[in-house]
């Protein structure tokens, strides 16, 4: 799955949400013949990366929620970074996600690494803090504008129910690494072609 979301950004248009641009921007190095986008909702932050900023890397103050419409099939790969869970609404951004990605296009979505049942999640520190900063920063974030609230622990079996639900996203066209970076999902969303 890495090879082949490394071989789209190596020569394309990619965009990533989330992350604060610290992604993209290394992204960008790594790959200087590629184009790169990064948008987010909080104008600050888009701000202060365009005061720094690389010449293949556009800087858009954007809602993930109700990307524009030329953009439609223009993305190679799109990545997004510990934020679904806090988005107002995430099944318009999931159903943006099919729509902006070229047909061989790649998605990676990073979130937390819970489970939709909290009885299933292990009784150590670890959770119980999740479960805390969920509930205490993630679900206010998401529903002071006046959205959903999932939360950062809204979990691994949700998250799939929505991609395939809101973002027509079949099962085939979806693979979970739950082992690569600690506490995290890692979702590889690909248009029918599988990885």
């Amino acid at each position: 799955a890495v090879v082949s979301c490394l071989c789209s950004v190596s020569s394309g248009i990619n965009a990533e949400y989330g992350g604060r641009g610290l992604h993209v921007r290394g992204m960008a190095e790594a790959f200087p013949k590629s184009t790169f986008v990064a948008f987010d909702i909080a104008e600050e932050v888009i701000a202060q990366n365009r005061e720094n900023t690389l010449p293949n890397v556009e800087y858009i103050v954007g809602d993930f929620c109700n990307m524009p419409a030329d953009w439609n099939g223009t993305f190679d790969y799109l990545m997004i970074f510990d934020c679904m869970h806090d988005l107002p609404h995430p099944a318009e951004a999931m159903k943006g996600l099919r729509r902006v990605i070229k047909e061989d296009g790649i998605v990676t979505m990073v979130d937390i690494n819970t489970s939709s049942d909290m009885v299933k999640e292990p009784r150590n520190p670890v959770s119980a803090a999740l479960y805390n900063i969920s509930l205490h920063h993630c679900m206010s974030v998401s529903l002071a504008m006046e959205g959903v609230g999932l939360g950062a622990c809204w979990g691994v079996e949700r998250a799939l129910d929505m991609l395939k639900e809101h973002g027509g996203w079949e099962e085939g066209e979806i693979k979970v690494d739950t082992e690569s970076i600690v506490r995290h999902a890692v979702y590889v969303l690909t248009k029918g072609k599988g990885l």
